[in-house]
């Protein structure tokens, strides 16, 4: 199943607005962000890359629930889901921005991640640049540019809906 037709049918719910999670299943996984770093982690698999939280879908939950189940499993971190900033993956993976609900991890991360880190933009290049970022040609170029579109808030002054 492809995420870009549901994502075209909830599109207008999307842009300007928070979620409210009445999207379809899709892929999914959370932008978090906190004092100009971002939420990331380090894959047990794949190459021991690193990456956003995130993952598969069950196909009976909404991607917001899925991005948000995928961070809590991998990261320990409870988050709030907000706007979806870009679709990605030929359609079938959506990241959204989500808030930390509380500062401090809850619990361990799963087998699939061995460490949870919180990256600035040169630790971002850095992995890139050492190949050690998973689909770094087509996402870590996202992550670094919202990372710099952060204004002082740490809120993202740009909402636009990427469709990569």
């Amino acid at each position: 199943m492809n995420c870009l037709l549901s994502l075209l049918v909830t599109a207008s719910a999307v842009l300007g607005a928070e979620h409210d999670g009445h999207d379809g299943p899709c892929h999914a996984g959370c932008f978090v962000h906190k004092n100009g770093t971002m939420l990331a982690v380090k894959l047990t698999y794949d190459g021991n890359k690193f990456d956003i939280p995130g993952g598969q879908t069950n196909w009976q939950e909404p991607a917001t629930r899925t991005a948000q189940r995928e961070t809590w499993e991998e990261s320990g971190y409870e988050v709030t889901i907000g706007p979806l900033l870009a679709t990605v993956r030929g359609g079938s993976f959506r990241i959204y921005e989500c808030f930390l609900n509380e500062p401090a991890p809850k619990k361990n991360p799963d087998h699939e991640v061995s460490s949870v880190l919180w990256m600035n933009e040169a630790e971002i290049v850095n992995h890139v640049q050492e190949h050690t970022w998973r689909f770094e040609a087509d996402q870590a170029h996202l992550y670094i540019e919202w990372l710099r579109n952060l204004v002082p808030n740490g809120q993202n002054h740009s909402r636009r809906l990427l469709l990569v």
